[in-house]
């Protein structure tokens, strides 16, 4: 991603909250504090008017959690939040307990059941993404079940988000990441959820990328029972293969899976291979001599290349979206309402997705 332009960033804050009409007045929110434009999510948050945000940070591989809270709190200060936004580096009971809104990002992840046992009975969870990609993992819904916290997912094709517009992008991204040139460029396509397989196909035939999609699903694609054939046949015309599979959990490339990579190399040894999400052989893939990005990829119900690649706008928007979840689903459980209740007005009157 390039460089971050804080005076943009500052209009997709402003902007953001006025589509969503977000609202967090008086409410206290536990969440992330990160880097990139994650850094601007406790902000976002202190913006939309949370009472208190506490932000927690850890150092991983993109920075030191000294220099996450340096940062954030500078960006909170220059944007007139400062008194508002606290990073911390534990998930301590007495924050907590405070916490109106607890969003699944993260390094608050995991939400144990311990911390789940901490939160006051009109706490909520808004998973700030689609309920499908929910992992066990991440949080334990069973504790939440037991302890009536309300979880929510985010519909991510529901107005104002349309994050599924992002999708072609992000891979036409990955093709030029490859090295490819996207006009006169012949990509193989695998994955057929709406948000991704869907999406990069039209995306890519709108913008003349001559494509060729495989998936088991009711989308039109061409179903995975003849990738093998079709590749051995027509493999040597291809330049790419973008992978983004985020909902089957099939083995697509490996030793046991629907292509080895003995016969991508065998049949075109020069394919790139972008991978966006799916299940494939990691260690495999390494070893294969084929040309691949990104460097570094994860295992299947993660995604390897992310919208955050184009830019700012696609995190604070999915972001905003979930506060905005979890925002009416606070409220509601704040003036009396039941889960049930909650549930079903946070349906009607938000993004919010059930299980």
């Amino acid at each position: 991603m390039g460089l971050l332009n804080e005076g943009r960033i500052e209009r997709i804050l402003r902007k953001c909250i006025r589509d969503f009409g977000l609202d967090l007045g008086g409410l206290v929110v536990f969440t992330e504090a990160a880097t990139g434009p994650y850094l601007y999510a406790p902000i976002l948050t202190a913006l939309a008017g949370a009472a208190k945000v506490y932000a927690i940070a850890a150092t991983s591989r993109f920075g030191d959690r000294e220099y996450v809270r340096q940062q954030t709190l500078e960006a909170a200060s220059r944007l007139g939040v400062g008194s508002e936004v606290q990073v911390v580096f534990e998930k301590t009971k007495d924050h907590i307990q405070q916490s109106d809104i607890v969003t699944n990002t993260g390094f608050v992840r995991p939400i144990s059941r311990e911390m789940i046992s901490w939160l006051k009975p009109t706490a909520v969870i808004p998973l700030m993404w689609e309920t499908w990609e929910f992992r066990e993992a991440d949080l334990d819904l069973g504790a939440c079940r037991d302890h009536g916290i309300l979880v929510m997912g985010t519909d991510e094709e529901k107005a104002p988000l349309a994050m599924y517009g992002y999708s072609g992008f992000m891979a036409m991204k990955l093709l030029f990441e490859l090295g490819l040139e996207g006009y006169r460029t012949k990509v193989l396509l695998l994955g057929g959820k709406k948000g991704l397989g869907f999406s990069i196909y039209n995306h890519f035939k709108q913008v003349g990328i001559e494509i060729t999609w495989f998936a088991d699903s009711e989308t039109g694609s061409n179903p995975y029972t003849q990738l093998a054939s079709h590749f051995l046949e027509n493999g040597a015309e291809y330049d790419g293969i973008i992978v983004a599979e985020h909902a089957d959990n099939v083995l697509l490339l490996g030793e046991d899976g629907l292509l080895t990579y003995k016969q991508l190399k065998e049949t075109n040894p020069a394919i790139c291979i972008g991978v966006i999400a799916g299940n494939l052989d990691i260690e495999g893939l390494k070893n294969s001599g084929l040309s691949f990005f990104p460097r570094e990829i994860y295992p299947f119900g993660y995604m390897s290349y992310q919208p955050y690649n184009l830019g700012p706008g696609p995190v604070l928007e999915l972001f905003s979206a979930g506060l905005k979840v979890g925002a009416v689903m606070a409220r509601c459980r704040l003036q009396g309402m039941n889960v049930e209740e909650t549930k079903q007005y946070a349906i009607k009157n938000s993004l919010a997705m059930d299980f």
